[in-house]
């Protein structure tokens, strides 16, 4: 979750809860609370009720916040409760109802997925999450763009200082150049003296 939650809405699920009693259940729930607190996990935050808002809808939405983290039980199967066929789980104990909200949290779950909250989960993402991740792509490409034209530039500096040395080298092999050819013809000029004054002789 902790990587999770500034890229995606995260709406936590304590899954199977019929594994738990009651008060284990709400014990696990107290601590999952803690929990996301105590790391700075962001949950999705639902909206606040306009003031204006009937009562039953602000009560609605407060059971809905008092229930994160949502307790569900998944069933794919129809079992019959007291004449009246319901999709739950069949245990020698009773039946766990999928769809009643006083054995779990699904039907506060879709109907918060599903018809109060969807648009506000959409806008969310658009506006929050896509945005952040995209100021931090945009971020991340113009960093690497800085640090390829850096490594361009030192490696522009490095052919220049190579283009630098070589340059001066032939410079320096042109001057021993001409210094052995002035040699050569001072040598030259020498011998031709040592001659003559051989012949003076």
């Amino acid at each position: 979750m902790r990587a999770l939650h500034d890229k995606v809405n995260i709406v936590p699920l304590i899954a199977k809860a019929d594994t738990m009693t009651t008060q284990e259940l709400a014990t696990f729930k107290q601590r999952v609370r803690d929990e996301v607190e105590e790391f700075g996990i962001k949950l999705y935050q639902f909206p606040e009720c306009d003031s204006d808002e009937e009562d039953d809808v602000k009560q609605r939405d407060k059971e809905l916040k008092a229930s994160v983290p949502f307790a569900v039980v998944g069933s794919n199967t129809v079992v019959d409760a007291l004449g009246k066929r319901v999709r739950g789980r069949l245990y020698p104990w009773g039946i766990v109802e999928v769809e009643n909200s006083s054995h779990c949290d699904f039907t506060r779950l879709r109907s918060m997925l599903v018809q109060t909250h969807m648009q506000d989960l959409k806008d969310v993402t658009q506006d929050t999450h896509y945005e952040n991740f995209r100021a931090r792509h945009i971020h991340g490409m113009a960093h690497l763009a800085l640090r390829s034209h850096n490594a361009a530039q030192r490696e522009g500096d490095a052919a220049a200082v190579a283009t630098d040395t070589e340059k001066l080298i032939r410079e320096k092999d042109e001057e021993l150049r001409r210094m052995q050819e002035m040699l050569s013809q001072m040598q030259n000029r020498i011998d031709a003296r040592r001659a003559d004054r051989s012949v003076e002789l």
